[in-house]
Parts: C-alpha cells; structure tokens; sequence
C-alpha cells in the first residue's frame, strides 16, 4: 500500500514539474492540476471548462495507469517464486562441472607441487655434485 501512495505521489509530481517548465505560462496556470479541493487565488475568476475537463482527462489517466500497475503488482506477487525445472536442470549440470573441474584443479595442483619438489631436490643433488667435483679440483691443485 505504501508503494502505490508513493507511487501515486510521484506520478503527481511529474505533471507539475513540467509544467512549471512551460515557457509562457502565468502564475495562476502554474496551479498543480490534481490539488482540486486547493482555493483558488484571490482576484483571479474560476478556471474555465476547457481546463477542468483536462484536469479531469488527466486525474483518470493517472487513475487508470495506477491500476493497471495494481494489477501487474498483484500478478507478480501471485506468480510463484520458484526456477522452472528446465533451468534448474541447467544449473545443477553446472555446478557439477563447476566442481569437477575443482577437483581436477587440486589434482593438477598437487601434481605440481611434486614436480616442483623434485625439482628441487634435482638441483640440490646438482649443486652438491658440483661442489664435489670443485673440492676435487681444488685438492688437484694444491698437490
């Protein structure tokens, strides 16, 4: 119920803003169209015919649209708030491939982890190795 108040609201503040954009206009034009039960000014004479059957023409364009919105709100509202089984379908096959592919991503993950250790010990056993053949070649000369 707010909503549609605020809604309401809104939809009357519109008219007013443009018209009071509205080159040429006179104060006593710049009325909001939809205050009906507003006083009018002093010394000006009752609005015309011509002017009340717009504000009339407008009030029920404004009514009408306000209960088609009421009507679309209400449809909305009453549809359930549930995923079509199609879809559903859909996005549990991805996340099945989703968490697959996971799984194949820590297998890869640990299979580098081991090659990269091996690594590691490769050039450990080279760096000693070649330390060895230094300490040899060291001994050589000294001799």
């Amino acid at each position: 119920m707010t909503f549609l108040m605020t809604l309401f609201t809104l939809l009357q503040s519109v008219p007013i803003c443009v018209t009071k954009k509205l080159p040429g206009r006179t104060q006593s034009d710049q009325n909001p169209p939809f205050f009906l039960d507003a006083d009018p000014e002093e010394g000006s004479d009752s609005p015309s015919p011509a002017s009340g059957s717009t504000e009339a023409n407008l009030l029920s364009s404004v009514l009408k649209r306000l209960g088609e919105l009421e009507e679309k709100v209400g449809d909305l509202q009453a549809k359930p708030s549930e995923m079509p089984p199609e879809k559903e379908e859909l996005l549990n096959a991805a996340v099945c491939r989703v968490d697959a592919l996971e799984a194949e991503l820590i297998t890869t993950k640990k299979a580098l982890h081991e090659v990269l250790m091996r690594q590691e010990e490769l050039l450990a056993y080279i760096d000693r190795q070649q330390e060895v053949k230094f300490q040899k070649k060291k001994r050589m000369l000294c001799f």
